[in-house]
């Protein structure tokens, strides 16, 4: 067991591995060695960096067990993290990883967001928040393979649906993980204008535009369903709520069930908390993330996100622990 000086040192200097490995990754560290072994030099050239300063973070990625560093002066990716550092690769965390380094600025000022209650805000220029952008949407792709998959595991009915919604789906990752699992179900991606390009680069990546199409708009005020268009069997809400006020939930919610079918699916994939609002303790961190970035966000709890869903008029709600640190919820609209 950690003594508590040694637990708090760890804690206290956590952020120092982070922003190494981050750093190298928003550079492009991992890219550029993705093939064979390199020297500093020839990855200073490539990567247009100072080669002092950069053998200095190579040497420490080397130290933390993030490269392998040979007598000859060679950097490399060890055989079982270069599936996930390689932007490549299927099993790729390059956009994730991005987005935390964006996260950075954020994070460093939250002793301002706790003084005054606003979260921090944006970075406006252009290219910056453009490259933010991505890397968030992707990053959502890298986090949610997997999880989809379990996802559809557990939830079998999903199969028994001929349309569904993936509200705020960010690049499709889930939409096209149910509709390779059901070759008769079609899906909807709904996002905001400047994300659902993102989702038709994948659809059409993927191979499924004929199951799969995007419509763009903001979930809270603009329409979810096409006109004429027949209601969904089932509306999955993936990692959406933490992002808004339980005012803003309870309109979101209310909105999806106005566009289901009678007796259709609801699905809400959260990073749900215990009743102490504690445990687990990562979704008691990411309530933090959430404290920084939005205006009311936050960590929901199993109970409370229940009672919203049965006062809409949801019934037969049902629990579903999913992926690592995620947890399903689902519920029925009530029939006709």
């Amino acid at each position: 067991m950690t003594d508590p000086r040694t637990r708090l040192d760890q804690i206290s200097a956590g952020y120092q591995d982070a922003v190494i490995l981050l750093t190298a990754n928003h550079l492009g560290v991992f890219d550029a060695l993705r093939h064979a072994p390199r020297k500093t030099p020839d990855l200073a050239r490539d990567l247009d960096c100072d080669p002092r300063s950069l053998e200095i973070l190579l040497l420490a990625l080397a130290g933390a067990g993030i490269l392998t560093h040979d007598e000859a002066g060679q950097f490399a990716l060890p055989a079982d993290l270069a599936p996930l550092l390689d932007p490549d690769s299927a099993d790729t965390i390059h956009s994730i990883l991005d987005h935390h380094y964006h996260l950075l600025s954020r994070w460093v000022q939250l002793a301002d967001v706790v003084r005054n209650g606003e979260p921090v805000r944006r970075e406006e220029h252009r290219q910056t928040s453009d490259r933010s952008l991505r890397a968030f949407i992707l990053g959502m792709k890298d986090i949610s393979r997997r999880s989809s998959e379990e996802v559809a595991d557990a939830l079998p009915e999903l199969g028994q649906c001929k349309r569904l919604l993936d509200l705020g789906g960010g690049p499709g990752t889930s939409a096209l993980a149910f509709c390779r699992r059901w070759p008769s179900l079609h899906a909807v991606v709904f996002d905001l204008p400047e994300v659902v390009p993102i989702a038709d680069e994948e659809i059409a990546a993927a191979g499924l535009p004929d199951r799969l199409h995007t419509l763009a708009g903001d979930y809270l005020h603009d329409p979810l369903l096409e006109e004429n268009a027949e209601p969904y069997d089932a509306v999955y809400v993936s990692n959406i709520i933490h992002s808004l006020s339980e005012e803003e939930t309870t309109l979101l919610m209310t909105r999806a069930a106005a566009v289901l079918a009678p007796g259709g699916l609801l699905v809400v994939k959260e990073f749900f908390l215990d009743d102490d609002r504690t445990t687990p303790p990562f979704g008691s961190r990411f309530a933090v993330n959430m404290l920084v970035g939005t205006t009311g966000g936050k960590s929901y709890t199993w109970t409370e996100t229940e009672r919203a869903l049965a006062a809409i008029g949801f019934r037969n709600l049902e629990r579903h622990p999913i992926a690592i640190h995620s947890g399903v919820l689902t519920a029925r609209k009530r029939g006709a």
